[in-house]
């Protein structure tokens, strides 16, 4: 992770992000409102955010196993719960967008790669309660901190697929019915990103979308995201800078959006 390259493609993002006011297209348009530039609450948010806040004031170390390109936390095999929270989560904002996009999507079946402590993984479960979310998670301390934080919120349709995601993504697609909406935060690295987007997408259609965290974390992350965003199944994508969007409606023209978030 290079701060300077994190920086630079910040400042391109910011040079080049559109609102509303440049985007013509009704599905992109109703996108943008709807999920990216809504402003509702609900009680869901309150208490969500009220665990991360009891994350952030954790004094509890727990062993992490890292099978990716290391944390933004540490490069230590131990961490604090609170220093996870704090730098190794996304930001509200981006864990309520899942929330709204998975409504808005009306996802059934949801993925998740990289459960952390399992904030955003109860974003994505609340969205639908008759959805199921499968999270994967190859650190056996988070996971059994997530499971607990999961039973606490009464989210029966989150379940955790411990190890590492290397060895269990292929047989678990195989076995799966398509795939609604699919959050990639694990191996922040070109090669496991490529991997599992390629053996993601035996299972989409025509109303999937990708996310994909960190996509300017690092120049492979961002060679994985430009390649990802150029593959010929991918007929939308979105760059938030944090995070990157790809959707494969047949019947849109292909276009690649930087929007203001």
């Amino acid at each position: 992770m290079s701060k300077l390259h994190q920086l630079t493609s910040y400042v391109k993002y910011w040079l080049n992000a559109v609102d509303k006011h440049s985007l013509q297209a009704p599905y992109i348009y109703e996108l943008y409102t709807s999920v990216l530039k809504a402003s509702d609450k609900n009680n869901h948010f309150e208490a969500l955010e009220m665990l991360r806040n009891q994350y952030k004031s954790s004094n509890q170390t727990i062993p992490v196993i890292d099978f990716g390109a290391g944390s933004k936390v540490s490069n230590d095999h131990t961490r604090k719960i609170s220093d996870i929270a704090t730098k190794g989560l996304t930001s509200n904002k981006y864990s309520e967008m899942l929330y709204r996009l998975c409504r808005f999507l009306e996802a059934k079946n949801i993925l998740e790669l990289g459960t952390s402590l399992g904030v955003n993984t109860l974003y994505l479960a609340t969205s639908n309660k008759n959805a199921i979310v499968s999270t994967f998670e190859g650190s056996p301390s988070l996971c059994k901190i997530a499971t607990n934080t999961f039973h606490q919120f009464g989210a029966k349709n989150a379940r955790i697929i411990e190890g590492n995601i290397d060895d269990n993504l292929q047989s678990f697609i195989e076995s799966s019915l398509p795939i609604d909406v699919a959050f990639v935060d694990a191996n922040h690295r070109y090669a496991p990103t490529i991997s599992y987007f390629d053996i993601m997408l035996t299972k989409i259609h025509d109303q999937s979308c990708f996310i994909f965290d960190d996509i300017h974390w690092s120049k492979e992350m961002e060679q994985a995201w430009y390649e990802i965003r150029s593959h010929y199944r991918v007929s939308l994508s979105i760059d938030l800078y944090q995070m990157g969007l790809v959707f494969f409606k047949p019947d849109l023209r292909k276009q690649h959006y930087i929007l203001q978030f």
